[in-house]
């Protein structure tokens, strides 16, 4: 009887150990899973914190691209409309572009100037301005005689005083010996009393095609400003028009950029020097 005693403690001993084995297992499984459960969870709260960090800066880039109130144009378009204007529309300015491009009208686009009297006239009527005529054997004659020329050796064209002065003073209220009057230097050289006619012998070297890109009428519907796009000769310019009554004159012209504008400088410059 004691064998059999002494081999049941035996086994009960055993037993003992391989239940306290599994506690202590159990028990590692449990504290394993709670610091995976931890680290998880550490790593969940910081991925929230990350995305929440971003969302934080891209308001704030967001905030500091967009354009404020104050620093957006009011109409969207940069014109200085007046309050009670408007802007003209796609089929005004194709109209007023090719009225800018008439013959007789291009050329008062083609110098700098705020009163008639800064118009330069060559530039007007070097191609004519829509009133040229051939010119006579008279004429011709006189022109070889002044410049000492054996012959004609471009185009060559008169106008009549009469047709000048009926141009100008429907383009800009003046008549050309009023322009001379008022400053303006005139085109003496090109003049010739005894046929009392102007005489140019010169190709279309000065021919700018204009395109109106946009304009502004103003509060009271009388006065409209075309900005324009030409050449290098005038790449940019702003054109003011009156529009009272029946009839469209030339109130002045402002070159922003172009050989023009750059020649004008360079003389205002040196003239200075």
């Amino acid at each position: 009887m004691r064998k059999k005693s002494g081999v049941l403690a035996g086994i009960l001993i055993i037993g003992l150990c391989a239940g306290c084995g599994q506690r202590e297992n159990a028990a590692q499984e449990q504290e394993t899973v709670g610091v995976l459960d931890e680290a998880d969870g550490s790593d969940e709260a910081a991925a929230k914190d990350a995305e929440a960090g971003g969302q934080a800066v891209t308001m704030q880039e967001s905030e500091e691209t967009a354009p404020s109130a104050e620093e957006e144009e009011p109409d969207g378009t940069g014109l200085d409309i007046a309050e009670n204007g408007r802007r003209l529309t796609s089929e005004e300015l194709e109209e007023y572009t090719e009225w800018v491009q008439d013959s007789s009208n291009y050329g008062f686009l083609l110098s700098d100037w705020e009163n008639p009297a800064q118009i330069n006239l060559y530039q007007v009527f070097y191609c004519g301005a829509g009133i040229s005529r051939e010119g006579t054997e008279e004429e011709k004659q006189a022109h070889l005689a002044r410049w000492n020329q054996p012959e004609i050796y471009t185009d060559f064209w008169a106008m009549d005083k009469a047709d000048v002065d009926a141009l100008l003073s429907g383009k800009v209220g003046f008549t050309y010996d009023q322009l001379v009057a008022e400053g303006n230097q005139g085109m003496e050289e090109n003049y010739y009393a005894e046929t009392d006619s102007f005489c140019v012998e010169a190709g279309d070297t000065n021919y700018c095609q204009f395109l109106c890109t946009d304009g502004v009428m103003d509060e009271d519907g009388e006065t409209v400003t075309l900005y324009c796009d030409g050449d290098d000769w005038v790449r940019t310019c702003e054109v003011r028009v009156s529009v009272a009554g029946d009839r469209r004159t030339f109130l002045g012209n402002h070159i922003a950029e172009g050989m023009v504008r750059d020649m004008e400088e360079f003389s205002e410059t040196h003239e200075e020097e």
